[in-house]
C-alpha cells in the first residue's frame, strides 16, 4: 500500500491497481496489444511473464504483438516459447523470434520507425485493444510518468481501448522532468528548432476512463557484458572521426557541425567512445536510442545536447544516469518517436547519419535488415527514416564478415536503402564519398576505399565485365542474360 500512495499520486486512480495475474487475464485471445520500449529496456515485463504463463497453463490465446523498435527476450522469446505471438508489428530484436519469424510460424509486418504509429492510427493494424506501457509513477494530474523510454507510449495510449500500467519500482520518480511529450498535430509542423528545445509536457496524458489495471514490478533490466572492441572497429571509428573532420572543413559546417544521429552497436559504441577527449566539442545528437558512451561524451564536454526516444543503457550507466538525474537534465531529453524520427524534421535540423549494415554493393545500395536475401536479422526501423531524410547519410560496415566473406558485393541481397540515400561508405579500409559521382566512378570508389584488399580483384573484373553492358550503370550481366532483358 505504501508504494501504492507513493508511486499513484491521483488517489483516484489507486483502486486499479492490481496483481500482475489479474491484469495478465484481461488479455483476449487474437487481442491487438501494443507496448513500448527497446531492445535492452524501457518495456514492461512483469505483465508479459505473467501472460505467458496464462499460456504455459494450457489456454490458447495469441495476440498481434505490436512495438515500433525491437524488444527484449522477456517479451518476445517468452510469447514464443508458450506460442503466443501471432503476428509481430515492428521490429525484432530477440532470437527465438527471429528464428520463428524465418520459419514462418510468426507472421511478421516490418516496420519503419517514423511510419508505425502514423499507420496505426489510419487503422492499418486494426484497433488496438490493449496497451501496455512502463512507467516511474502516476503524478498528480493523472498523467504517466514515463521511464528511460518514451518511444511510442504516448501514441500507444491514445489509440488503445483499454491500457494497463506497469510501475517499474526500480524506475526513480526523480526521472519526471527528463521527458518532452509532445503529439504532433495534423497538417501542423513540429514546432522544434533545436534538439534541447522543450515544446511538449513532462508526462503522458490518459483518460482513466481506459484504465485497465496498475501493475507493480521490480525487474532489473538485461545486462550486455562489455566486450573488447574489435581491431577492426577501432580502425572504422578512426575513419569516421576523420570523416567528420573534413566535414567540419566544408564551409557550410564551419560554425559546427549539425545534429548527429548514430545507430545502436559495438561498431557504434566504439566510434562515439572515440571521440571522447578530442577536439569536437559541443557536439548535439538527435537520435532514436542514447547508450552508454553518449554520458561518457557530456561528461567530458564534448556533447551538450542529446535527444532521444529511449535509453538503451548499461546498469552501471543507469546508476551514473540516477546519481545525478538533475545534471543530465540539462543536456538529455526523451521524446515520442514520432518526433526523434519525423522525416519533416531530420530534414529541417539537417541530421548528419551515421549508421551500420550488412552488406554494401557497387551502386551504393545497402542491405540492413536480411541475410542472404531473406533470413531476418531485425528490420529496417529507424535506419530508413534518417538515410531518406538527413543532409548526410552515413552507412558504416566491416569489409568482411566474420567467416572472412566480402560485405562489399556486386549487388546487396536485399535492398532497404537505394544508392539515392546513401551519401558516404566507411569499413576499417577507408571511406568513399559517394556525393557527385558517377556510377562507375563510384563502384571504384567503393572498391579502392572500403573493399578488403583480397576481395579487389573479384570486384574490379566484375566492373570489367560489366563494360560489355550498355547503359550508363555499371551491371555485370552476361550477353545471354541481358538479352533476356531486353524489351
Amino acid at each position: 500500500m505504501e508504494e501504492c500512495v507513493h508511486r499513484i499520486k491521483d488517489p483516484g486512480l489507486r483502486k486499479y491497481e492490481c496483481s500482475i495475474e489479474e491484469a495478465a487475464g484481461m488479455i483476449r485471445d487474437g487481442a491487438v496489444v501494443a507496448t513500448s520500449g527497446n531492445i535492452l529496456a524501457g518495456y514492461p515485463k512483469g505483465f508479459f511473464k505473467g501472460l505467458a504463463e496464462r499460456m504455459r497453463r494450457g489456454e490458447k490465446i495469441k495476440i498481434d504483438l505490436l512495438a515500433t523498435g525491437p524488444l527484449g527476450p522477456e517479451i518476445e522469446d517468452t510469447l514464443v516459447e508458450v506460442g503466443g505471438i501471432r503476428r509481430r508489428i515492428g521490429s525484432v530484436g530477440s532470437k527465438l523470434l527471429r528464428d520463428a519469424v524465418n520459419r514462418k510460424d510468426v507472421g511478421f509486418l516490418e516496420g519503419k520507425s517514423g511510419k508505425v504509429t502514423q499507420n496505426a492510427r489510419w487503422g492499418y493494424y486494426g484497433d488496438i485493444d490493449v496497451a501496455v506501457i512502463e512507467a516511474a509513477g502516476i503524478n498528480e494530474q493523472g498523467e504517466i510518468i514515463p521511464g528511460i523510454s518514451v518511444y511510442d507510449a504516448p501514441d500507444w495510449v491514445a489509440l488503445a481501448t483499454q491500457v494497463i500500467i506497469e510501475i517499474n519500482l526500480l524506475r526513480p520518480l526523480s526521472l519526471e522532468g527528463l521527458h518532452d511529450i509532445y503529439s504532433p498535430v495534423k497538417n501542423h509542423w513540429i514546432p522544434l528548432t533545436d534538439p534541447m528545445e522543450r515544446i511538449g509536457k513532462p508526462c503522458i496524458p490518459l483518460e482513466s476512463r481506459k484504465i485497465a489495471a496498475i501493475v507493480f514490478s521490480h525487474i532489473e533490466d538485461r545486462e550486455i557484458s562489455p566486450s573488447r572492441p574489435s581491431e577492426k572497429n577501432l580502425r572504422l571509428a578512426r575513419n569516421l572521426g576523420d570523416f567528420l573532420r573534413e566535414e567540419k572543413k566544408r564551409k557550410h559546417f564551419q560554425d559546427g557541425l549539425p545534429p548527429i544521429e548514430a545507430g545502436i552497436g559495438e561498431a557504434m559504441n566504439v566510434f562515439l567512445s572515440s571521440l571522447v577527449g578530442t577536439e569536437f566539442r559541443s557536439l548535439r545528437f538527435f537520435l532514436a536510442a542514447a547508450t552508454d558512451p553518449l554520458l561518457d561524451l557530456i561528461d567530458a564536454g564534448n556533447a551538450t545536447a542529446v535527444s532521444c526516444n529511449s535509453l538503451r543503457f548499461s546498469r552501471a550507466a543507469l546508476a551514473k544516469l540516477n546519481s545525478k538525474i538533475d545534471h543530465y537534465k540539462k543536456h538529455i531529453i526523451l521524446r515520442p518517436v514520432s518526433v526523434t524520427n519525423s522525416a519533416e524534421l531530420i530534414s529541417r535540423l539537417g541530421i548528419l547519419a551515421i549508421n551500420t549494415c550488412l552488406e554494401a554493393d557497387l551502386l551504393g545500395q545497402v542491405n540492413s535488415s536480411h541475410i542472404r536475401g531473406s533470413l531476418l536479422i531485425g528490420g529496417i526501423a529507424g535506419s530508413y527514416d534518417y538515410a531518406r531524410n538527413s543532409a548526410v547519410s552515413i552507412f558504416a560496415l566491416p569489409s568482411r564478415s566474420k567467416g572472412g566473406i566480402s560485405n562489399i558485393v556486386p549487388r546487396v541481397s536485399h535492398v532497404d536503402h537505394t544508392e539515392h540515400e546513401v551519401d558516404v561508405l566507411v569499413t576499417e579500409h577507408g571511406v568513399a564519398d559517394l556525393r557527385s559521382l558517377e556510377p562507375t566512378k563510384k563502384a571504384l570508389a567503393i572498391i579502392e576505399k572500403c573493399a578488403d584488399p583480397g576481395d579487389r580483384d573479384f570486384l574490379m573484373a566484375y566492373m570489367e565485365m560489366s563494360k560489355n553492358n550498355p547503359g550508363r550503370v555499371p551491371m555485370g550481366f552476361t550477353d545471354q542474360t541481358w538479352d533476356q532483358r531486353k524489351v
